[in-house]
This record gives structure tokens, sequence and C-alpha cells, in this order.
């Protein structure tokens, strides 16, 4: 019995599948992050007066060689204030972060469980 098989296929399909990956896992990344934005600028514990604090909320994904990650932070100068002041009566990122992780995480966990390998 012979076995035999084109290892310049597997190559080609195996770096085509990486790619693929790729790409879902940050269009993934680029839809958690926008919902955490949208999520941290409704729930704002503050009163917006100028609605600069709001708007610099910003959600993002960011790629370093094979990792993803998935970034909320303030714009504004003042964000930090918002966030460690006043015994953080005013912070949003880190409790939005917190109380959505989980599900974020899970949404990544079934988009590869649909993945075909």
């Amino acid at each position: 019995m012979e076995f035999s098989f084109n290892s310049d296929d597997l190559d080609k399909n195996l770096s085509a599948f990486s790619e693929r990956l790729d790409a879902a896992l940050l269009m993934y990344g680029q839809t958690a992050a926008k919902g955490l934005e949208s999520k941290a600028k409704q729930n704002r514990p503050w009163t917006d007066r100028t609605s600069r604090a709001r708007g610099g909320l910003t959600g993002s994904i960011g790629k370093t060689g094979d990792d993803i990650r998935i970034v909320l932070a303030h714009t504004v100068d003042y964000g930090l204030w918002l966030e460690l002041a006043h015994e953080k009566k005013y912070a949003i990122v880190e409790p939005t972060v917190r109380l959505d992780a989980n599900e974020v995480i899970l949404g990544m966990n079934n988009l590869l469980d649909k993945i075909k390998f």
C-alpha cells in the first residue's frame, strides 16, 4: 500500500485557512470593540455636559504578531480622572469590560466552533 500527497497543496490550504481565520477574528474583534464602545457611551455614570468625554470613548482592536487586542479607552485628557478619581465613581471603561468580557469570549468561542477545519 502506498500513500502520497502534494505538500504544496497542503501548504497553500493551510495558509488560506490561516488568512481566513485572521480575517474572521479581526472582524469579530472590531464588532466586539464597537459593542463595548456603545455600551460604555450609553451607561456612562457622569452628567454629560459637553459630550466630549462620551464622544471620546472609543473601542478599537490592535494586532501585534499573533495577538489581537480589543481596547476600550478614553481619548479626552481628563478620561483618566473620570476612571480613577472620586473613588472611581465616574469610571466606565473597567466596569464595561468587566461586565462584558465573558460575552465577548463566548462570542469568539462560538465563532471558532463554526469554522470548519
